[in-house]
């Protein structure tokens, strides 16, 4: 664990997205869980070495952010289109995930039950504990139920997936104009330290190289249907204009992203 600010840690280390501690004097919260259960049971070891856990907050319903969060302890904290998503989604869909990738944690899935929040909220949502003031928004682009974790007093903010530093960023499910919304947001705080949902730590200024890369994606494809592609001849033609490497060990392949990203906005576009 990194610690960012007096009362701010991040893990970067484990699979798949970034982990927050933001410590109080009458207890934590969680940022975020592990993806695969084996890490998430060690998390849970680790950060009970910091003090009983008050909160998790799940930064929004992927996989890599919100699957784990049965093996954390606390009261649980997402976007209502987060609790939605997750409502809906078939527990056998996640067993074959972890039997893919985590094999060592399938032990932990015996009688597996997805964990719902036990608090959502639509725009906005502010904790107070210990005599720090956490500030939930909504985030979104990247992800229906995306939000923002503002800590004002530490100057820190996690992002969720609205940012990926230096990190492939991922537009299958994308929504451009509210991400580059949600960016514009971000710039408004008063922060010395951005936590991605991916990638190492970074500051305001790389805000607009992740607006540029959400951006140039939207031309490329909108320049594809302008010049009469089919979906199949864009997939073909279209050279990914992000510049960044794929995190490891994700579950796509490289073509298999930029084909997601593709379809999904010419589906947006080609209308």
């Amino acid at each position: 664990m990194i610690q960012v600010s007096q009362n701010v840690y991040v893990e970067t280390g484990i699979f798949a997205c970034n982990l927050g501690v933001i410590t109080t004097k009458e207890g934590n919260i969680l940022v975020d869980t592990p993806e695969r259960p084996s890490d998430a049971v060690r998390w849970r070891d680790e950060v009970g070495k910091k003090g009983e856990v008050r909160y998790l907050i799940n930064t929004e319903e992927h996989p890599d952010h919100a699957h784990s969060s049965r093996f954390l302890p606390g009261i649980l904290i997402t976007h209502e289109k987060t609790r939605e998503r997750l409502a809906k989604l078939p527990v056998e869909e996640i067993l074959e995930r972890v039997k893919g990738t985590d094999p060592e944690g399938l032990p932990f899935m015996e009688g597996f039950r997805l964990r719902l929040a036990d608090i959502t909220f639509s725009e906005s949502l502010s904790l107070f504990l210990g005599g720090q003031t956490v500030k939930l928004f909504h985030l979104p682009g990247h992800s229906e139920g995306g939000m923002a974790v503002y800590i004002p007093a530490e100057k820190v903010v996690f992002t969720t997936d609205i940012v990926f530093h230096r990190r492939k960023s991922w537009l299958h499910e994308a929504t451009p104009s509210r991400w580059l919304e949600s960016l514009k947001k971000l710039r408004e705080l008063d922060v010395d330290v951005i936590v991605p949902g991916h990638g190492d730590l970074c500051k305001k200024d790389y805000l607009d190289e992740q607006a540029a890369v959400v951006e140039k994606w939207v031309d490329a494809v909108r320049s594809a249907i302008e010049k009469g592609l089919s979906e199949e001849e864009a997939v073909a033609k279209i050279s990914p204009p992000d510049p960044h490497p794929k995190q490891p060990k994700t579950p796509m392949t490289e073509e298999q992203l930029n084909r997601a990203i593709i379809s999904r906005l010419y589906h947006l576009y080609a209308k």
